[in-house]
């Protein structure tokens, strides 16, 4: 079954100095609640909010719209495609996002990504230091998430016994994605044993990315389904 989602960046379609303007921006976000809020009366499956910084985006912080959103709907799924976890401390990640499926009472979609090369770079994190701690970032939270009380030890983050807390709505997890470009990150996402997502590909590069993560899939022995 196809189910529609929107993929939303929260665009700042204005003029430079328009972007920050305090009431241009609070137009902005009222104008895309609307278009959210008519998007479930229409029967569209969900939103997906991604994460950018200093662009012209207003999406700098997803969970707090996702929030926000929960509240204003009782059937649209909310999802984040994803959280960049170069930024961020992994276990107040999972702790962030798990109050998040409570309070949208389990319509809470997960991703995390890499994050944009130009993104990182203006505060100072160049891409090797990115993926070594994106993927550092990506075991601890799929620990994190599956564990109450866990330990974990890697280059960035050490921890003894910590609870997490609280655990998620959705049992066992909610629905986990993982964006892919690379073949690297199809094979990552069948690892995880998370759904996968592309874009801006053509469509033969979109068959061999999906490709890569069904044999990675069939090699470690998860059952990939069409849901």
């Amino acid at each position: 079954m196809i189910k529609s989602w929107i993929f939303e960046f929260v665009h700042a379609a204005g003029k430079p100095e328009e972007i920050i303007d305090p009431v241009f921006t609070a137009q902005t976000y009222a104008d895309c609640f609307q278009v959210w809020r008519r998007a479930e009366e229409q029967g569209f499956e969900g939103v997906f909010f991604s994460e950018h910084h200093f662009q012209l985006s207003y999406s700098s912080s997803p969970t707090l719209i996702m929030a926000a959103l929960a509240r204003e709907t009782t059937r649209l799924r909310i999802g984040v495609m994803g959280i960049v976890l170069p930024f961020y401390e992994p276990w107040h990640v999972v702790e962030e996002l798990f109050t998040l499926d409570h309070l949208s009472r389990g319509r809470l979609d997960i991703g995390y990504c890499l994050g944009v090369p130009q993104e990182l770079a203006r505060v100072g994190v160049d891409a090797a230091l990115a993926r070594e701690r994106y993927e550092e970032a990506l075991r601890f939270v799929d620990i994190a998430m599956r564990e109450p009380v866990f330990s974990f030890s890697g280059k960035y983050w050490n921890v003894d016994n910590l609870t997490i807390v609280p655990r998620p709505y959705q049992q066992p997890l909610p629905p986990l994605w993982t964006p892919v470009l690379s073949d690297r990150s199809a094979q990552i996402g069948a690892r995880r044993r998370s759904k996968i997502s592309t874009g801006f590909e053509s469509i033969g590069r979109v068959a061999t990315l999906f490709d890569i993560y069904r044999a990675e899939a069939d090699r470690t022995g998860f059952a990939v389904t069409a849901d």
